[in-house]
């Protein structure tokens, strides 16, 4: 069976809300990632945009390295935890999400690290935090977004997700062996985790201090000039607690959510892409150990 050549509707036996708003019911922002997703695939279209909006997160000629791969992948905990290792701030160009970056860092010979994670685990993750999302939508953008930089895999650093939460100083040695460079390596120890995990929630969060954690992540100023800016807020920085959906590390409730959404990533219209994205990430050297089509529960979450 073919799978369908046009995206159900949001919240069209998807599990998803419909969302009423100025299309109508359509929701704007599901039709807007989508577009997003597709310009992203083109550096010259999508990097000067992006340039705009996010300033030195986009590769640059400063840039001593580049941290991407597909939304929910690993890449936050990558960046945050790589500057957090670091003695001295490295600059980075980080978090795009976009194919189109992944391609410019190769061809202008930049060390870069692609995360990457089961399709089906991270396209769970991605409806849970983005619910206008559907799964066929976010399956076909996976693929696409590791299809587009096949073609420049021997110019980057592949970082399976499970290594990147686990034991990245690995990953880490990895790049400076492929390019030469000589980063520091992210010690693995469940305090420096817990700290990085804190930054990410404190991102999540959009903090009055969220130009220093921008700095920061783009290796402007290091850990302690950033931990500095934040004890600068004192105690009126207590803020208030944020949708588990929008805290990108592990989580209990959000397994519970994923329960609830993976019919339809499941449901047997979506089989030959789940069979084709296993296939791709099979290529990138992935495994995914459940069938193709198990009868209940879910691949393993952030």
């Amino acid at each position: 069976m073919r799978p369908p050549k046009t995206p159900a509707g949001v919240g069209q036996g998807t599990g998803n809300p419909v969302i009423q708003d100025g299309w109508g019911s359509v929701n704007s922002r599901h039709l807007r990632w989508g577009l997003r997703s597709r310009l992203a695939e083109y550096p010259t279209l999508y990097l000067p945009v992006a340039r705009i909006k996010y300033g030195q997160q986009v590769v640059g000629p400063e840039a001593k390295l580049v941290i991407d791969g597909f939304t929910r992948s690993g890449v936050t905990f990558a960046v945050i935890a790589f500057q957090a290792g670091q003695s001295t701030p490295v600059r980075v160009a980080h978090t795009l999400h976009a194919p189109g970056h992944v391609a410019a860092a190769v061809r202008r010979g930049i060390p870069t690290l692609v995360t990457i994670r089961d399709p089906e685990a991270a396209v769970l993750s991605a409806i849970i935090r983005e619910p206008y999302v559907t799964a066929e939508q976010g399956l076909r953008a996976w693929i696409r977004f590791y299809t587009h930089i096949l073609p420049y895999r021997d110019g980057f650093v592949l970082g399976q997700f499970e290594e990147i939460v686990s034991d990245y100083g690995s990953v880490i040695r990895r790049i400076n062996e492929r390019f030469g460079t000589e980063f520091d390596e992210f010690v693995h120890s469940d305090q420096n985790v817990e700290m990085c995990f804190q930054i990410i929630e404190d991102r999540a969060r959009r903090p009055p201090w969220a130009d220093a954690l921008g700095r920061f992540e783009c290796g402007l100023i290091g850990l302690a000039d950033y931990q500095k800016a934040v004890d600068g807020y004192g105690a009126a920085a207590r803020l208030a607690p944020i949708p588990e959906t929008r805290i990108p590390r592990p989580s209990a409730e959000r397994e519970v959510m994923k329960e609830a959404i993976v019919a339809q990533l499941w449901g047997p219209s979506l089989r030959d892409l789940r069979v084709e994205a296993r296939r791709l990430f099979a290529e990138y050297g992935g495994q995914i150990t459940t069938p193709i089509d198990p009868g209940a529960g879910a691949d393993e979450g952030d």
